[in-house]
């Protein structure tokens, strides 16, 4: 089946009766542009759609592409991978790197490349995520990766690391998870949580910050950490705090699908009373779907589901909060 295909009937279930107005906003034209410049390898790739909780509707694009879905020593065109081949074709030999993934701003509409290529990890690999910076042009932000590492609390894993090779000067973003013990003591102690975020350097912390953080520690669900870090390995004026749904089998008993009945719907409705986010929240649960498409002797799966909630502070202030939704291709036979 044709990828873009797929692509378009994805965006169309997530976004029908209403949700391209209330959700998704005026840039899907943009959406499929840049899906079209990020699908090098041979199956479909992983989406994330990233929708904001405040302010007009837009959507950002993350496209992720699986390391077993290219071909070592076969370099994508320019056009197909957000005009990055070499680091595509650095990635096709990574052993222990999971996924490459490619963002697009799509509210900047410039036709510039991917603003930002990520490399997420099975598991710790300095070498290979070293590998990665110097492959995306950007090697002098190794050091200051190592560095953070070595600030960073024990029972953290660095899960993905990005650059925005677009942008000038340094910028190094990583995504931390603390262990399940380590997040259900920063549910009972946040002074924990703030000897932790200091330690990796991350100010100013205020009481509000930790408080929204104690309540997603809180919830039966994963919390997750991102920095932009900066030359020297500390973490930057930015902090984003994310809970993740589940979107499949939950074997661990701490993870569960996006509900509005459910602490999915408490913890906005939390948000929405603290002026974080407003009432579109309440429309997520209606992009879940799992549709089965066939056509001639081919069949495939389609979904999508709402995944991640993430809050942002810069300088301490609230900045913004946004909902992602994970959409792919199942099952998808020739």
């Amino acid at each position: 089946m044709d990828r873009l295909m797929l692509y378009r009937l994805i965006y169309a279930l997530a976004a029908r009766d209403g949700r391209d107005r209330d959700l998704f906003g005026p840039h899907a034209s943009r959406g499929v542009e840049a899906f079209a410049c990020s699908a090098p390898g041979a199956g479909f790739p992983e989406l994330w759609f990233e929708l904001p909780l405040t302010g007009n509707p837009w959507f950002d694009l993350h496209v992720l592409t699986a390391r077993a879905d290219l071909s070592a020593g076969n370099v994508p065109a320019p056009e197909a991978c957000g005009r990055y081949p070499a680091v595509f074709d650095w990635f096709a030999g990574a052993e222990n790197g999971r996924q490459l993934a490619l963002s697009w701003d799509l509210n900047a509409g410039d036709g510039k490349p991917a603003a930002a290529i990520q490399l997420l990890l099975f598991k710790r690999d300095d070498r290979t995520a070293c590998d990665f910076l110097k492959a995306a042009g950007r090697p002098e932000a190794a050091p200051a990766y190592r560095a953070f590492l070595s600030r960073m609390p024990e029972d953290w894993f660095a899960c993905y690391l990005g650059v925005f090779p677009s942008r000038p000067g340094h910028f190094l973003r990583v995504e931390c998870i603390p262990t399940d013990q380590l997040q259900r003591a920063y549910a009972l102690d946040p002074s924990l949580l703030a000897r932790h975020l200091s330690q990796v350097g991350f100010a100013p912390l205020s009481d509000s910050l930790l408080s929204a953080c104690q309540a997603l520690a809180s919830a039966p669900l994963q919390l997750e950490f991102q920095f932009d870090v900066d030359e020297k390995g500390a973490a930057g004026a930015t902090l984003g705090a994310s809970v993740r749904f589940s979107v499949g089998d939950n074997t661990s008993g701490r993870m569960q699908p996006f509900r509005n009945a459910d602490a999915a719907g408490a913890l906005l409705e939390q948000l929405e009373k603290q002026g974080l986010a407003d009432g579109r929240w309440r429309r997520l649960e209606e992009t879940a779907f799992a549709q089965r498409l066939t056509f001639g002797s081919e069949s495939c799966l389609l979904f999508c589901a709402p995944v991640f909630i993430k809050l942002r502070w810069r300088a301490g202030r609230p900045l913004d909060t946004k909902a992602y939704l994970m959409a792919g291709v199942q099952k998808q036979i020739r």
